[in-house]
């Protein structure tokens, strides 16, 4: 059925020579005539709409014009419902044809013009489709926020867009069996949405601009060009994922890397083009692709040379010799699962593909696992790691055409009780410095033990990368009793039983007050611990009255910090935001403060200067001369506003009992970029805060690439640190990877 479908797709226009009934209507922004069944506004015949039939469908032909789906006009704030988005129209119609009337798709156009943020609270959608069928042809859909609306038919039909700050604004949602667009423009920038959610959807001639997380990852594109104006078209495609034959890209953005899934998934492109300012850019599937994913690609070139995507990674790619452009649907091999963690001695795995297969494991690793009771759709894995390392690879099965499926293993060997001491574990003083001291029957084996640091059963440190064996005291120690627990463990082994080591701290043990407080976070007790305390670290979280606009909510049993390996534009290890509203604060000593300065390294995981998922109250504050317990101090701002899409702002704020008012100007700059280093220092009664960044700027903006700012405070006795994190987790999180306090 679906393949005459898409047969249906590839005919001419209807031509429009069946007399109007109540099937088959009118739109016609200029319409003059009493015809019970033309309408002016696309409203108005929606109103009409019927349910229709396969065999004879609610058919709408609209003539050339601007059709508004939503007013621009209107400055009422749009809100969704039902915790949904906030639509343009909702259309309910069993099976809908929507047929342009003009010689060329850019003569019928039906528009919005709003986004997050801009006109409206949610990612705007223009349209709501619940259908069974919905066709589109020859006509344009476009959200125009972020792109200006030319029509060249009727300049005075004209609009500019809302905003220069590019947000999600989408065109449109299928909720049905089909969707066939043909010869359909798609217009937006991020999100395009270009009625994605049908469980079939074909796009034949059309044409899409978006930026990322943009197209529908589960459709069929035919002859169709793309205008990419970002790095990740699609936010990712699954299931059978994507095909396209006969197509072009056009990266209009100066990334040197391209991708086109920003969570990867299956992609195929047969007969396709890409077109790009250099020949050195990269493309790739996905930023980093699970061993697993199996792509297809077949008669792909980059700027008319042959080009094979995914190279760093040439597992992921597959370029089978039975691909055509008759290709109709995404070669697919389906798999029970993609990832599995086997243990030696213990487990069996059974895999099975939708169709007759066989089966493998990687090259170089048949001694990890055996393979048996093979029949046409399923395998039997016993792992058979006998080292003391877990090793990970693919166990791969294969069609007689060339089609792929993976299941990712990752093996241990047979487990291990947890090793031994040797020796009583035991805490001595060496200097100014705590450390223990054990030894465990290892045999050669890695140590990969836990310790936990703890003060007064609050942890102050703990293993993150290996065995924290050292903790350097402060004056908060002093009389104070200091716990290392240890969880013995090595690579085969699970933890074992916590065993504690006591040292108590004399009080007469001679510690000069704290002058500097450094950490790059290696050490750092992420577990949550909302104790405000002098001498700790509190660990929580917190939403800020100035959020309370924006529906979002953490979970108070589940770590708000965690440290990791960053990704994009988040290098090597360091503190990420595990939770939105991630909360760290310090409270020093009691004594009275005076001068005091701060520095911080971050890497933003966003790439283009953005900072944070949306401007939804999303920012970072980072304060000192802080009162914790009264959240009274001073700080500096950053946050996404609706202004750039490449830029944040920049600007001091004063705290006071935690409502937050600024007092300096706000300044965009595009310096919130990896390698951001801020500076923020109180002297004098004179806050000032500089930023700057090893990223070079932009080559395509005219806006500050570092930050200079101040302002004049009254002085305060407080000096403690203060770090709120409103922004959305994920891709939008900020790696904090050094600080560096000083009180003077």
């Amino acid at each position: 059925m679906h393949r005459l479908l898409l047969l249906w797709a590839l005919l001419p226009a209807m031509a429009f020579a069946q007399s109007l009934d109540s099937l088959h209507i009118i739109v016609d922004a200029e319409a003059s005539s009493e015809n019970p069944y033309v309408y002016k506004t696309f409203q108005e015949a929606a109103a009409h709409f019927q349910d229709g039939t396969p065999e004879h469908p609610m058919t709408v032909y609209v003539r050339p014009g601007v059709y508004w789906i939503d007013d621009p006009d209107d400055s009422t704030v749009k809100v969704g419902k039902d915790g949904r988005e906030p639509f343009g129209m909702t259309i309910r119609c069993q099976y809908l044809n929507l047929v342009g009337l003009g010689a060329h798709a850019e003569d019928v156009v039906l528009a919005s013009q709003r986004g997050q943020m801009q006109g409206a609270v949610g990612n705007f959608t223009m349209f709501d489709f619940w259908v069974k069928t919905l066709r589109v042809s020859n006509m344009t859909l476009g959200n125009y926020c972020n792109v200006d609306l030319v029509y060249p038919r009727n300049p005075r039909l004209n609009r500019q867009k809302r905003s220069d700050a590019i947000t999600q604004a989408h065109v449109g949602y299928v909720h049905g069996d089909t969707l066939i667009a043909s010869h359909v423009r798609f217009i937006s920038r991020l999100n395009l949405n270009p009625l994605n959610g049908a469980r079939h959807s074909y796009y034949e001639g059309c044409h899409f601009e978006s930026t990322d997380d943009a197209l529908n990852g589960t459709a069929v594109y035919r002859h169709c060009t793309f205008d990419f104006y970002g790095q990740k078209p699609f936010w990712s495609t699954f299931g059978r994922g994507v095909l396209f034959v006969d197509c072009d890209f056009y990266a209009k953005s100066d990334n040197r890397e391209l991708f086109f899934c920003k969570q990867g998934g299956p992609v195929t492109l047969v007969d396709c083009r890409y077109h790009a300012p250099s020949d050195s850019v990269y493309i790739g599937w996905t930023a980093y692709p699970q061993p697993w994913l199996r792509c297809y690609q077949h008669n792909f070139t980059l700027n008319g040379k042959p080009y094979q995507i995914g190279s760093r990674q040439p597992q992921n790619t597959i370029q089978p010799s039975f691909l055509s452009s008759s290709q109709t649907a995404a070669p697919f091999l389906d798999i029970n699962q993609h990832t599995a963690t086997l243990q030696t001695g213990c487990d069996t795995l059974v895999l099975s593909t939708s169709e007759p297969a066989d089966w493998h494991v990687e090259e170089g690793y048949s001694e990890y696992v055996s393979l048996s009771a093979q029949t046409d759709h399923s395998v039997t894995l016993r792992p058979t790691n006998n080292t003391d390392e877990t090793v990970s690879f693919c166990a791969v099965a294969a069609t007689a055409d060339g089609r792929e499926a993976a299941c990712y293993l990752i093996v241990k060997p047979s487990q291990l009780a947890p090793p031994t001491f040797k020796n009583t574990p035991r805490i001595v003083l060496k200097g100014n410095e705590l450390q223990l001291s054990y030894h465990l029957n290892l045999q050669g084996r890695r140590d990969e033990s836990l310790i936990t640091w703890s003060r007064n059963g609050i942890p102050v440190a703990v293993s993150h990368v290996a065995p924290q064996l050292n903790y350097l005291l402060t004056e908060a120690d002093q009389g104070q009793q200091i716990t290392a627990t240890i969880m013995p463990k090595h690579q085969r082994s699970n933890y074992g039983s916590p065993y504690v080591v006591r040292y108590q701290v004399s009080k007469k043990y001679k510690c000069q007050p704290t002058r500097t407080l450094s950490t790059d976070f290696s050490n750092f007790p992420c577990q949550w611990q909302p104790v405000v305390k002098a001498g700790y670290w509190t660990v929580d979280g917190n939403k800020p009255a100035d959020t309370a606009s924006f529906p979002w909510a953490f979970d108070d049993q589940k770590p708000m910090w965690e440290y990791a390996q960053g990704f994009n534009g988040a290098v090597g290890m360091g503190l990420l935001q595990a939770q939105r509203g991630a909360r760290l604060m310090y409270t020093p000593m009691p004594r009275s403060y005076g001068k005091m300065s701060l520095v911080l390294e971050v890497d933003p995981t966003k790439t283009a200067g953005q900072g944070f998922g949306s401007a939804t109250g999303q920012y970072m504050d980072v304060c000192l001369k802080f009162d914790t317990q009264r959240l009274t101090g001073y700080g500096l701002r950053i946050i996404r506003t609706t202004k750039h899409a490449k830029a944040v702002d920049f600007l001091l704020v004063r705290y006071d009992e935690g409502q937050v008012t600024p007092i300096s100007d706000s300044v965009s700059a595009t310096c919130y970029r990896t390698g951001c280093r801020i500076f923020i220092d109180f002297t004098d009664n004179q806050l000032s805060a500089y930023v700057t960044t090893k990223t070079p700027r932009p080559a395509d903006s005219t806006l500050p690439h570092e930050v200079r700012l101040k302002a004049d405070v009254s002085s305060n006795p407080f000096g403690g640190i203060h770090l709120q994190h409103t922004g959305s987790c994920g891709e939008s999180t900020t790696m904090l990877h050094q600080l560096c306090v000083s009180w003077y």
